[in-house]
């Protein structure tokens, strides 16, 4: 795989992240566990688990749920960005170990993006419904879209750097 195309499947594995926060790992854990991205050996190994894959399923759903109800915080207070630098860090570690890269170059890209996807969302998301009216959860699930449409890209990726083909079969990527 290119460089520049292992760079920009950490960063969009980032900018999930930062959009949700359960996505990244979910989707990550799920090529994982697809065979597309091996972690035997790796620090990230506990991501190759069934169980692993189905718990942050789970929740990554109850996120998108979630995100819709007014009380919900933003995504900017620190604590929300502590969640969504990491795991955009160990999403990013993913594809960069994927690809024999170093871990923690991943790492950083994909905490980076995170951070700087949450904040980019976050203002999306006010701009848009205060300046043309759109209602919240109209936009919310435009940004679930987004979320979908950016780990399909990265299984593109990954697909097409296996031959089309991985080991087993496939899941739904980010369901």
């Amino acid at each position: 795989m290119r460089d520049a195309q292992v760079y920009a499947d950490a960063a969009v594995m980032g900018a999930i992240a930062g959009m949700r926060s359960l996505a990244a790992p979910a989707i990550v854990s799920q090529f994982s566990e697809a065979g597309l991205i091996p972690e035997h050996g790796s620090p990230l190994s506990w991501l190759n688990h069934p169980g692993v894959s189905k718990a942050l399923g789970v929740l990554a759903t109850g996120e998108k749920i979630a995100d819709k109800l007014p009380f919900i915080p933003a995504r900017t207070q620190a604590g929300s960005l502590a969640v969504r630098g990491l795991s955009g860090a160990v999403s990013g570690a993913a594809v960069f170990s994927r690809s024999k890269r170093p871990w923690w170059a991943g790492a950083l890209i994909g905490a980076g993006t995170a951070i700087a996807a949450s904040f980019a969302a976050y203002k999306a998301r006010k701009w848009l419904h205060e300046e043309f009216k759109i209602p919240d959860t109209v936009v919310a699930i435009v940004e679930d879209a987004l979320v979908t449409s950016g780990g399909y890209l990265v299984l593109s990726s990954l697909r097409s750097e296996n031959g089309g083909v991985s080991s087993k079969a496939v899941p739904a990527a980010a369901s």
